[in-house]
């Protein structure tokens, strides 16, 4: 019963620190089995985010804002086209290169980007709907990862 009121003293103190008046009426409506699980689950959420929730929401909030006066965070950026090798099917350049491929791939990693919008990528569909690469018309990410 101790950690329950230690974890519940924690997570009512996080949220007045974030100014999350909503949840905290929402809270304590709730039994105290329910209190417990935000409880822990606040508590949990606070240290796996990057700079924890309050920074967490201080960005947010920051985006939002930036969103309604229609500040665009990229445009100090400008697009540029990566230097790279062309590469064609039957090449013995692209055979040395895709065995060096293979050799690193225990290395690399694979990321499912989050649902929403791309808008912030300058796409207006999901992200999932990206295109990935020219390869075909409507190669989308998610068809790539699929």
């Amino acid at each position: 019963m101790v950690e329950s009121t230690s974890n519940q003293a924690k997570a009512l103190a996080l949220l007045k620190e974030c100014e999350q008046h909503d949840i905290l009426v929402e809270y304590e409506k709730r039994t105290e089995a329910e209190k417990e699980a935000f409880a822990q689950q606040l508590i949990h959420l606070d240290k796996v985010t990057p700079g924890g929730l309050k920074d967490y929401i201080m960005r947010a909030r920051r985006f939002l804002i930036d969103s309604k006066n229609n500040v665009n965070s990229f445009d100090n950026y400008k697009p540029e086209v990566p230097t790279g090798v062309e590469l064609h099917l039957g090449d013995k350049q692209l055979d040395e290169m895709e065995s060096l491929g293979l050799k690193e791939l225990d290395k690399v990693g694979f990321v499912l980007i989050a649902g929403g919008l791309g808008e912030r990528l300058g796409y207006s569909g999901i992200k999932i709907g990206l295109p990935v690469c020219t390869i075909e018309e409507n190669y989308t990410y998610i068809k790539f990862y699929a």
